[in-house]
């Protein structure tokens, strides 16, 4: 028997789509959205976090004034309510994603079990 793996993954992808944890990441960007000053905060604080670790990874090193406009957007940011309730969202959509990346991972882990002897 062929197994299209991939037909599973599309059908977990329409899946997520109705998850609660999903609509209401959903709802919550929408939120961040529609707080104009929060969202080009967020937009701002993203582009930021995204060019320094492009920086890291080319080997370079973040200047002092760098890494300090990294931390006060990350301050300012953290401040805003709408960025606060996505954040929350996220860490649980985050966890039903780790979740179900150790289920899909199962068969690897399950392979190399004597490899790594579990507690350590």
């Amino acid at each position: 028997m062929v197994v299209n793996i991939y037909d599973t993954a599309n059908e977990l992808e329409r899946q997520m789509r109705e998850t609660q944890e999903y609509q209401e990441l959903k709802t919550a960007f929408e939120a961040l959205q529609k707080d104009s000053e929060a969202y080009e905060l967020f937009k701002k604080f993203q582009q930021s976090q995204q060019d320094a670790q492009a920086k890291q990874m080319a080997g370079k090193d973040l200047s002092e004034e760098e890494i300090k406009q990294v931390q006060e957007l990350a301050k300012q940011v953290g401040q805003k309510q709408s960025v606060i309730k996505l954040m929350e969202v996220e860490r649980r959509v985050d966890a039903m994603l780790q979740q179900l990346n150790q289920v899909i991972t199962k068969p690897i882990q399950e392979l190399y079990k004597d490899v790594i002897p579990q507690g350590k």
